[in-house]
């Protein structure tokens, strides 16, 4: 499992994709396998992170200038707040190999759980409007921090991907090679 600490920063270091072209096929796949590991884990954060932002920004609108929001209307409302976060940017998207990460482990969601974990989420109502902003000002950090790095990773996804073609496009890899 990739870590999204020590890892990532291998992953998304300058020198991650130096001299790929002299690589093994093996080790282009795996390179390839674990960036794309690290993104699913990534988008899984991001998914959280936008989640928990459509949270305080529905707390936000629903209270009144200088007293807290009212949790007991966001708590029926839950389905729809978290339903109507931003949509998808247009084009065809990726297809994810896994749909959620291995959580096994580690603890993929402590910065997150530091600005606003579950238990923050029950006391949003005790927060006035500039408490509230502030908390959505630290999630959107991290929120555009991970899109960065998702971004990162899909380059260098792409990358390694444009190596195994561009192998088999020349024949210096053929698909008997897969099979022995």
């Amino acid at each position: 499992m990739v870590s999204l600490g020590t890892d990532l920063a291998r992953l998304l270091d300058e020198s991650y994709l130096d001299g790929i072209g002299a690589l093994p096929l093996d080790s282009i796949r795996s390179m390839r396998a674990e960036c794309q590991e690290a993104e699913v884990a990534l988008s899984y954060l991001r998914r959280l992170a936008q989640g928990r932002l459509d949270i305080v920004h529905a707390a936000l609108d629903r209270a009144a200038p200088g007293a807290p929001a009212d949790l007991s209307s966001m708590i029926d409302e839950m389905p729809v707040i978290l339903s109507a976060g931003p949509g998808r940017p247009p084009g065809p998207g990726r297809l994810p190999m896994l749909l959620a990460p291995d959580t096994e482990g580690g603890d993929l969601t402590a910065e997150l759980d530091a600005v606003l974990g579950a238990d923050g989420v029950g006391r949003l109502g005790g927060l006035g409007p500039d408490q509230l902003r502030e908390l959505a000002g630290e999630l959107e950090t991290i929120e555009h921090r991970v899109s960065r790095e998702r971004r990162a990773l899909h380059v260098r996804i792409d990358t390694l991907q444009s190596e195994l073609v561009s192998r088999y496009k020349t024949g210096r890899a053929t698909v008997d090679g897969l099979l022995s």
